[in-house]
């Protein structure tokens, strides 16, 4: 009979619970190696990603700092590091093409826009951080917008700046106003020329908004800077508002109100050397009503200022649509139609005065009467269709003329 080998014996239980750990341990390494891995590939800033180009914004700025794309319709997906809400523009010269805002920390926020090739800047979260750069190089795979008709607009943009003309009018009456009332020491007219200055701001956020620096000084928010309300460089309206309807006083708002004067008037040299861009009528009303949504995202809340503002937004966002109905009626009846749509739908939603329940400022004083309660969700939502219906006129147009 042949030798036979002998039998293995089995291994201790110790030593099998052992090997067991160990190879759950090896698989939980793998795991976590995968898992970096696509945590790295998700946040790979400047790369090209499915998500379009993956921008970090942290504490001290943009990561990277300097992109390049090729022109076109290209998307950036930002993402935010920091431990605070963000904003990300891209700025040709002084002029906003694009931007994102209220982007919450750890989420990351897509941004779509038709580029042409040049160098633009990019800004990174707070508005003391410095700026990044774009270069957007010519690319045969990505032609640049096709600009649209100059003579098909000649009529629209002429009475738009009939309407600008007015409304600067009414911004700087009120601007002085203000400064008086503040000067005086008189509480009760200095809100009233507030809001008849807010107002008429409102009205002009598309052609305010195209001028970066001018925006930033009167329409910055106390979040947008280092030490919030503390920072000597946040002025404007939100900084007005705080000290007479938070704190019910003009005390050292006189400074603020003169440089609100200063801006009014700059403002209007601006535009009175600078015609606002046709593309702009749709798209950059889109810009200001979805600036304001991205703002409120989330809140369960809105304030009477909230919707003053909305409202004023709106208000402006009508004359927009009224300019360019015939154009849309001969040219795509379809875009018109839903346009006109969420227009009413937005403007039914909105109480008829907004105001009434609560005085401006960013957060109640204290006794006074509570927030305005709508839905926020809602009216987030028609406000972000009634932006993304003002998005596709220019396409349509461009499609169609």
């Amino acid at each position: 009979m042949p030798n036979q080998a002998p039998a293995a014996s089995a291994p201790p239980p110790g030593l099998l619970r052992l090997g067991v750990a160990l190879s759950g341990l090896t698989m939980l390494a793998g795991l976590a190696t995968f898992a970096l891995s696509l945590e790295h590939a998700g946040s790979t800033g400047g790369k090209a990603t499915k998500a379009g180009t993956v921008v970090n914004v942290t504490a001290s700025g943009c990561e990277p700092a300097q992109l390049e794309v090729p022109a076109g319709r290209r998307t950036f997906t930002v993402v935010n590091q920091s431990n605070r809400a963000v904003e990300w523009e891209i700025i040709d010269g002084v002029m906003v093409l694009a931007e994102r805002e209220n982007i919450a920390p750890g989420l990351r926020q897509p941004l779509t826009v038709d580029l042409a090739a040049g160098t633009y800047a990019i800004t990174c979260g707070l508005l003391s951080n410095p700026h990044g750069e774009l270069k957007v190089v010519a690319s045969d795979n990505g032609a640049p917008p096709t600009p649209l008709s100059k003579t098909a607009f000649i009529g629209p943009l002429a009475e738009y700046r009939v309407y600008t003309t007015l409304e600067l009018r009414k911004l700087q009456a009120g601007a002085k106003a203000l400064a008086a009332a503040i000067d005086s020491g008189d509480l009760e007219r200095a809100k009233a020329a507030y809001d008849a200055a807010r107002r008429a701001d409102m009205h002009l956020a598309m052609p305010i908004g195209l001028f970066s620096d001018l925006d930033q000084r009167l329409n910055a928010r106390a979040e947008d800077f280092a030490r919030r309300d503390q920072d000597p460089d946040f002025a404007g309206f939100h900084r007005l508002a705080i000290g007479l309807f938070d704190h019910g006083s003009t005390v050292d708002l006189a400074p603020i109100a003169d440089q609100l004067v200063t801006d009014a008037a700059a403002l209007k040299t601006r535009l009175d050397a600078t015609a606002v861009p046709a593309s702009q009528l749709a798209d950059g009303t889109a810009r200001v009503l979805g600036a304001w949504s991205d703002r409120q995202r989330g809140a369960t809340v809105l304030t009477t200022q909230d919707l003053a503002d909305l409202k004023a937004l709106t208000e402006g966002a009508h004359k927009v649509v009224t300019l360019l109905s015939p154009l849309l009626a001969s040219q795509s009846p379809e875009t018109l139609t839903s346009l006109q749509s969420s227009l009413a739908t937005l403007e039914q939603r909105l109480p008829s005065s907004a105001g009434a329940a609560e005085p401006p400022g960013d957060s109640p004083p204290a006794g006074a009467a509570p927030a305005v309660l709508l839905n926020p969700s809602v009216l987030l939502k028609e406000t972000q269709a009634l932006a993304d219906s003002l998005a596709d006129v220019n396409a349509a147009l461009t499609q169609q003329g």
